[in-house]
């Protein structure tokens, strides 16, 4: 008797550790954008945080200056944030390029119900 409920265990042991849920994983994203030279005075990024799109600075309110593109890859990652996705934009004509990343950061269902509300603009009373 012990050993069938033994074997009637190991099999469906299994079966309700699949049966678990897991809850959706939600995430806001910023976007990092620069463009231009790396040189001595260093380089400021753009984030964009859904809202609007800004110069990336300390608690003091200073533009924060990067000696490289990893170090703005690590200062992100120091805030939580991972790398989702990367890109560039092209402008053809004389051939202006800047790259972007796209950082993710786990948030709650909250959290990302609010950031969407906060990115769409309301229509003007004009329109």
């Amino acid at each position: 008797m012990k050993k069938a409920i033994l074997l009637l265990a190991i099999v469906c042991l299994p079966l309700f550790a699949l049966a678990q849920t897991t809850e959706k994983q939600y995430y806001i994203f910023n976007i990092v954008s620069f463009s231009g030279f790396i040189d001595s005075e260093g380089f400021s990024v753009d984030i964009d945080d859904g809202k609007k799109v800004k110069t990336l600075k300390d608690s003091k309110g200073n533009t924060i200056k990067f000696r490289t593109p990893a170090a703005v890859i690590m200062y992100m990652y120091s805030l939580g944030w991972e790398l989702a996705e990367k890109g560039e934009f092209v402008k053809s004509g004389l051939v202006t390029t800047s790259f972007y990343w796209i950082m993710k950061k786990p948030c709650t269902k909250e959290e990302f119900d609010n950031a969407v509300k906060e990115g769409i603009k309301k229509p003007s009373s004009d329109e």
